[in-house]
């Protein structure tokens, strides 16, 4: 019996290596689900910086969107190399036009003229939110990405009547 072992369980009533194949797969349950939790966070703080470039309507002040368009670069470059890990057959045409759409964005950068960081940053808003829907539309082809951990090889519970 090792350090961690319960004295309520051995190995001997399992099988040899039962246990530990049991702890790998919960670890890598745990990990999928902290993943997923975080993606989800990541992708509900770009939708908001999304919804906050787009939403301007006013010249904004100028460190204000500066922090906005570092905000959004940053977006834009988690979510190509997402977006950029998908296979090629898999990825929808948005998604394509999306990667497309920020390297010219990269290449090109800001315009000259007193629009040009205001309409540089809703179109990496735009950009991103493609982004976005691609792997949205992705991932909806994909089956579940975090199983349930409590109960790997059971249905999930049915919510109770409120």
């Amino acid at each position: 019996m090792n350090a961690v072992q319960s004295p309520d369980t051995s190995e001997a009533s399992l099988g040899p290596g039962t246990l530990a194949a049991a702890e790998e797969d919960l670890g890598r349950a745990l990990l999928l689900q902290a993943a997923t939790a975080i993606e989800e966070h990541v992708e509900s703080t770009a939708l908001s910086l999304i919804r906050q470039a787009l939403a301007i309507r006013q010249h904004p002040d100028i460190h204000e969107l500066a922090a906005l368009t570092d905000k959004l670069l940053t977006h834009c470059a988690s979510l190509a190399s997402e977006l950029e890990a998908t296979p090629a057959e898999a990825r929808p045409a948005r998604g394509a036009g999306a990667l497309r759409d920020w390297s010219q964005l990269q290449a090109d950068g800001p315009a000259d003229g007193p629009l040009g960081n205001w309409s540089y940053a809703r179109q990496l808003a735009l950009v991103a939110r493609n982004m976005l829907q691609a792997l949205d539309v992705h991932r909806d082809g994909i089956p579940a990405r975090a199983p349930y951990i409590g109960r790997p090889t059971l249905p999930p519970l049915a919510p109770s009547p409120g």
